[in-house]
């Protein structure tokens, strides 16, 4: 079995060799759990033990073990580089808040799924660890990682610096060390755990149980299957509600905008947080819809927003 080593230095204030063990050990979980994420990522399987700690500050030395001794010196490199490589930009961090751009996102995506081919059949040796980090940039579930590991240290203000890099057989200490001062910790935090709106236009809703007076109260209904509660933004179909003119039986339904509101969770999973729903295009009672003028209003202006992209040479 083939096996690298990655090794995890704290530089301590005071020249200490000691560190707060529960600071320690929440740091080394979000760690492993980013270099989980990135071996799924290519379909390395990779099994981790702790090595000795070893004085110089504090260093944490971790043995990756393997089948294929190529694929876990990449793996080391890009874990070293994505837990060091400091955001060049605030739109860099800022991917979590927009997801990346969807194509940005299919480009990763495929770019992945050619190396992680490339990986499996140990052709790598044109793969350069920076290249292959600037792919996992933008990954949620590591950069959500990343950012709760760096928001420990930034809480605990014994550890001024750190540095990572591999261990190459023979060495006791990584010919090239990645090192980030605390200067810089806070460039790694996310400063926000909400996702962009997703926007479903159209969306179809059963109603299972309208609100039938004032107040900002949720409705209720069906959405591909799943009970939703949501909120009704549209406030002229509110008002035609309240009036009587729109009513309700068994089986209606409304075709509309609805937007998913979502954010990460503490382990990078993205979660539904609300829905709510923006216009209401028509309604049915079984039959064929019947189109609201807000509805009508919203598919012209779409219309014409579809046609002046077109017109102008945009997707």
């Amino acid at each position: 079995m083939a096996m690298a080593r990655l090794e995890l230095h704290y530089f301590l204030r005071d020249e200490s060799h000691a560190m707060n063990a529960l600071v320690r050990n929440k740091c080394e979980s979000e760690a492993l759990a980013a270099f989980a994420q990135i071996a799924q990522l290519f379909g390395v399987n990779v099994e981790l033990e702790s090595a000795a700690l070893r004085e110089g500050g504090l260093r944490e030395v971790w043995r990756v073990l393997g089948n294929n001794g190529n694929q876990l010196s990449l793996i080391v490199a890009v874990i070293a580089l994505v837990f060091s490589r400091v955001p060049v930009s605030d739109s860099e961090m800022d991917a979590l808040n927009k997801e990346v751009q969807k194509l940005t996102i299919e480009e990763k995506r495929l770019a992945i799924q050619k190396l992680k081919r490339e990986i499996g059949t140990g052709d790598i040796k044109d793969k350069s660890a920076s290249d292959v980090a600037s792919l996992v940039d933008g990954d949620v579930k590591v950069m959500t990682r990343r950012s709760n590991f760096y928001r420990q240290l930034l809480g605990y203000d014994k550890v001024t610096a750190l540095s990572l890099g591999e261990i190459p057989d023979g060495a006791d200490h990584p010919l090239i060390e990645h090192r980030v001062e605390r200067s810089a910790f806070p460039k790694f935090v996310l400063l926000t755990d909400k996702l962009p709106v997703e926007v479903v236009d159209p969306a179809q809703l059963e109603i299972i149980a309208p609100v039938l007076k004032e107040g900002n109260y949720q409705w209720k209904g069906a959405y591909l299957g799943e009970r939703i509660t949501f909120a009704m933004g549209d406030e002229v179909f509110k008002s035609d509600v309240l009036t009587g003119k729109v009513s309700f039986q068994h089986g209606s339904t409304i075709e509309c905008v609805l937007n998913i509101h979502r954010k990460v969770d503490e382990i990078g999973e993205a979660v539904i947080t609300g829905y709510s729903v923006t216009t209401v295009l028509s309604k049915s009672d079984g039959g064929p819809g019947q189109e609201t003028p807000q509805g009508k209003r919203h598919r012209f202006g779409k219309r014409q927003s579809e046609g002046q992209g077109k017109l102008f040479g945009q997707p």
